[in-house]
C-alpha cells in the first residue's frame, strides 16, 4: 500500500510505532509524531531523471537542509506539551528505528504557516522572538496522516494542550 491510499488501520498502526520509537528520547507526554522531509524533493527528482549532475543535486539538497535549519533529508517531528523534537529515523521492515535526536525547540512563541503545494504541504515554523525560521515539507506524496497530526497539534498553543 502506497502513501496515496493509507487506510485508517495502517495510519493508527504507524501512529503507535512512531510514538513508541521516540518515547525513550522524550521526557514529556507525546501529543503527535509525524514524518517530514526537507524542501526540494521535486527538484532533486527532476535533476536525477535528467541526469543534470551530482553538483546540482547536491546544491538542491544543501538548500533544502539550510531552509530546514540543518535537519536531515527525512526526519520525525514529535510534539510534547512544551517542546518540539526532531529525530533522524529509518523505516526498517514494518518497524521504525529512531537513529538520534537532532534538534529540540520550545513551543512557546511558535508560529505555524501551511502552504498547500501540488504533491505535499509545506510547513513554515517561526519563532519571531528568537529570529528562527524553519521550512520543510510533509513526507510522501498525498496523504500523510501523521504529519497532519503534528501540524494540527502545533497550531494549538502550548498552554491549551498542557
Amino acid at each position: 500500500m502506497g502513501r496515496f491510499d493509507i487506510s485508517p488501520e495502517v495510519a493508527e498502526e504507524y501512529r503507535t510505532k512512531f510514538r513508541e520509537a521516540v518515547m525513550p528520547h522524550v521526557d514529556e507526554d507525546i501529543l503527535a509524531v509525524g514524518t517530514f522531509r526537507t524542501t526540494g524533493s521535486g527538484t532533486k527528482f527532476a535533476i536525477s531523471k535528467t541526469q543534470a549532475g551530482a553538483l546540482f543535486y547536491g546544491a538542491a539538497s544543501k538548500i533544502g537542509r539550510s531552509r530546514a535549519g540543518g535537519l536531515p533529508g527525512q526526519f520525525l517531528l514529535a510534539v510534547t506539551p512544551t517542546k518540539l523534537h526532531a529525530f533522524k529515523y529509518k523505516l526498517k521492515g514494518k518497524g521504525v528505528e529512531v537513529r538520534q535526536p537532532v534538534a529540540e525547540w520550545d513551543r512557546a512563541g511558535l508560529r505555524v504557516e501551511l502552504e498547500r503545494l501540488t504533491t505535499t504541504t509545506r510547513v513554515k515554523l517561526a519563532w519571531p522572538d528568537a529570529g528562527e525560521k524553519l521550512v520543510f515539507d510533509q513526507d510522501g506524496m498525498g496523504d500523510n496522516p501523521w504529519a497532519d497530526d503534528v501540524v494540527r497539534v502545533l497550531q494549538t498553543t502550548p498552554s491549551a494542550v498542557a
